[in-house]
């Protein structure tokens, strides 16, 4: 997300492809320029989460967390991640060969 408060800014916001942040009439607004495409998302679905996909998920996702917070989180409610596309997909295909719920999203 980029705050833009010129013109010029926004400009260089939108031919870069970037979501930008900006005030119009005194209201704060975000979203993607006009003809600027969004980044995927790897969307992990919430779920309850077995021992080996919680491990699986610490591993790759959550260096800091524990087992009980990354089981609580989704149980709860989904993740969602923006990284790069080629190993978006990558993560994508590992978390489905654990039956863990997940899909890869190009628009909100």
């Amino acid at each position: 997300m980029h705050w833009v408060d010129k013109q010029e800014d926004f400009d260089r916001a939108a031919a870069d492809g970037k979501c930008v942040a900006f005030e119009a009439h005194g209201t704060a607004m975000l979203g993607f320029p006009d003809g600027a495409g969004q980044e995927p998302i790897l969307r992990i679905e919430a779920q309850n989460l077995s021992a080996k996909q919680l491990y699986f998920l610490k591993y790759e996702l959550y260096q800091t967390s524990t087992f009980n917070e990354i089981k609580h989180l989704h149980a709860e409610e989904p993740l969602e991640i923006v990284m790069d596309p080629r190993r978006m997909r990558e993560l994508a295909q590992r978390l489905s060969e654990l039956d863990i719920k997940n899909q890869i999203v190009n628009d909100l």
